[in-house]
């Protein structure tokens, strides 16, 4: 749908609105690339949920999802993973 609404807005069909500054309060996204480490990433899922916030784990190996699902199950098993 997104692709759609953003083609609707572009030909005038659809209003489009512009959100120019984050809410108030909003803590700027941090992204890290690292190597892979067990350790490392437990602790950084456990500071980011222990704050109330959320955690996007990108793999790109669609065809091994669920086994790095399950990894992190096993690694962070205090997180909800889905």
């Amino acid at each position: 749908p997104i692709p759609r609404t953003l083609n609707m807005a572009m030909s005038g069909m659809r209003d489009l609105s512009i959100i120019a500054t984050p809410p108030a309060r909003r803590l700027s996204v941090k992204t890290f690339v690292r190597e892979y480490n067990d350790l490392v990433v437990r602790e950084a899922i456990l500071r980011e949920t222990l704050r109330g916030g959320q955690v996007y784990y990108l793999y790109n190996d669609v065809e091994n999802i669920e086994k790095a699902r399950d990894r992190l199950a096993q690694l962070v098993p205090e997180a909800r993973i889905g």
